[in-house]
């Protein structure tokens, strides 16, 4: 059998996470583009489902994505134009290449990275959706977010989950699909780094301590 897939080691699966991740992060440079549509689909969905109608289209400068609504914005005295809030969907993806490596570096199969990839891009939309809404209500003052119905609660629930998108998701979902993939690798893991247990013995009989039989 194989060794390393039956009794696994800490040490050779950091050595080659390390060596999978400049790969990883090139592959997932290269495809961001293709990538961030899909996030982009997803984060509008966020977004319509948070409050309706705030955005009418979603377009692509470059690597960013353009989120076109209807409200209105006025950038010198006498012009009129709507809000165009741009969001770079490579601080919320990064995840990808480091759970792909982590992956690799466990030697899992190829449709389970499959899965975690998709099953990723519901939290990297929720931390480009809450950017975009972070922008409307908060960023760009009372009379944008007024227009756009962000007020109240919303505005308390926008700041958390922009936290949440931020600091925590991108790094912390990679990892626990990460573990939930590779749950056999882990107890692996951990039982090879167990002590191994001493099997009690009786305690030797000392001839000289013993009392002599009469």
């Amino acid at each position: 059998m194989d060794g390393p897939a039956t009794n696994p080691t800490l040490g050779k699966f950091v050595l080659r996470t390390f060596l999978w991740m400049p790969p990883c992060f090139a592959l997932w440079y290269l495809g961001a583009q293709a990538y961030s549509l899909l996030v982009g689909w997803f984060s509008r969905v966020l977004i319509d489902a948070f409050k309706p109608g705030i955005v009418s289209a979603l377009e692509r400068s470059a690597i960013d994505l353009v989120f076109v609504t209807s409200i209105k914005v006025h950038p010198a005295p006498g012009q009129t134009a709507l809000l165009l809030p741009e969001v770079n969907p490579l601080l919320y993806t990064y995840g990808l290449a480091f759970f792909l490596a982590l992956m690799l570096g466990a030697k899992a199969k190829w449709w389970k990275m499959l899965i975690g990839a998709v099953a990723l891009l519901p939290f990297q939309a929720w931390g480009v959706a809450f950017d975009f809404l972070v922008q409307v209500g908060v960023k760009m003052g009372p009379e944008v977010s007024a227009q756009a119905g962000l007020f109240g609660w919303r505005l308390d629930a926008i700041a958390l989950g922009y936290q949440i998108g931020t600091l925590i998701l991108p790094t912390l979902m990679p990892v626990m699909l990460w573990a939930v993939f590779n749950r056999r690798f882990i107890e692996g893991v951990v039982r090879r780094k167990e002590p191994a247990n001493p099997i009690p013995s009786s305690m030797p009989s000392n001839p000289t301590n013993s009392p002599n039989p009469e």
